[in-house]
């Protein structure tokens, strides 16, 4: 058998690398604690100083003057039932209670399903097919994030019809955010050889389900690496942080990446293809009633991850040699996000801080699979 020696890629679409990224809300509103019930309020309200404060030392009324020893009494008595520290704030001269509320279970604990794991076997007198499939998840429906990797190859070997080798081998990567879970990257690749017949393939990367690049694949190919930066979607969710309905918008953005080489001929099916994708979270809040302050601050990476897949056969005369080959170079959930606000009351202010996300990050560096054998045809 020869070998054509020359690598080939003619690239058929390249699209623009603005995609708009699509924008979603989860209407429902996050309660952190039960005194401060989900709320609306009118546009522009005014709730500096309306919020009572914890302590019962004395009786808040807003139309009330304390003296200095009742204020410097409720104010340290508020700290101590808090357990919150007291800062003085030169720009105003006011006191700053800073309360950390209950971390929400979501902000620490994984919730997901395990994965799942798949190496289904043909095996007959004029078919040899073997593939290999995993799906993973990270996270919760706060923030989560996952992979899918599938590796396949197929060799038809009946002797009244043509030769035919196969091999396939696709990862995606998906990200979420507030309950909505999106596809972020997807990377395919598809080589098919035949005796008298086409000899040929097709490889494409997608970002939120549109093409962004895609291209054909004939006898020795290497196409150029891609990776292209993209931000992908955005959620908004609304939280009560303390007694005010704060709106997070949390926007995902990172890389779509793909390389492939392989070889596709009459009986020679190779490819090496990996498929990969980070995903980050940038975040900003908004509200519509007047308080001292607030704001949200983010540095959550959600999973960058590189999905190597090998599926090779090879027929050379009498046996059928084959491989199917993944591993896997993971990271996944780091980093913090949390949001603030600040309300004057009367003679201090209060500030209410809620963690919605806290990860250490994890690193996994394995092999998923590699399997491999010959397979005497008796032809020979």
């Amino acid at each position: 058998m020869l070998k054509t020696a020359f690598r080939f890629a003619a690239l058929v679409a390249v699209a623009a690398p603005t995609l708009a990224a699509a924008q979603f809300t989860d209407s429902s509103t996050y309660v952190v604690e039960p005194k401060y019930p989900a709320a609306v309020y009118p546009s522009s309200y005014v709730m500096n100083n309306t919020v009572p404060w914890d302590t019962v030392v004395m009786p808040f009324s807003p139309t009330r003057v304390y003296s200095t020893p009742e204020q410097d009494t409720v104010v340290s008595d508020e700290s101590r039932i808090l357990n919150a520290p007291v800062y003085f704030d030169f720009s105003d001269g006011l006191r700053d209670v800073n309360y950390l509320q209950a971390v929400i279970p979501e902000a620490t604990t994984q919730f997901v399903p395990p994965p799942t794991e798949g190496q289904p076997t043909t095996q007959t007198a004029q078919v040899f097919e073997k593939s290999w499939n995993k799906n993973e998840k990270v996270g919760n429906n706060i923030f989560g994030a996952g992979y899918v990797i599938n590796a396949f190859i197929k060799a038809t070997t009946a002797t009244t019809t043509p030769k035919t080798v196969e091999a396939l081998a696709e990862g995606y990567v998906y990200g979420k955010a507030f309950n909505v879970e999106k596809e972020l990257v997807r990377a395919r690749a598809y080589i098919n050889g035949q005796q008298g017949g086409s000899n040929s393939g097709t490889a494409a990367l997608y970002a939120m389900g549109q093409t962004i690049w895609s291209t054909n694949l004939y006898a020795t190919f290497a196409p150029a690496p891609l990776n292209w930066s993209r931000t992908f979607f955005d959620v908004s969710k609304t939280f009560m942080i303390g007694p005010v309905p704060v709106t997070v918008r949390a926007s995902l953005s990172g890389a779509a990446r793909f390389s492939l080489t392989g070889e596709v001929g009459p009986t020679v099916a190779r490819l090496t293809a990996t498929a990969g994708g980070s995903a980050n979270v940038s975040a900003s809040a908004g509200v519509n009633i007047v308080i001292a302050s607030f704001g949200v601050s983010s540095d959550l990476r959600l999973i960058n991850v590189n999905l190597p897949a090998v599926g090779e056969l090879f027929w050379p005369l009498c046996t059928l040699d084959w491989k199917l080959k993944s591993d896997l170079q993971l990271n996944y959930l780091s980093g913090t996000l949390q949001g603030f606000v600040k309300v004057k009351i009367l003679f201090f202010k209060k500030t209410w801080t809620i963690k919605i996300a806290s990860w250490p990050g994890w690193t996994r560096n394995i092999s998923l699979l590699n399997i491999f054998g010959s397979l005497n045809l008796g032809i020979c």
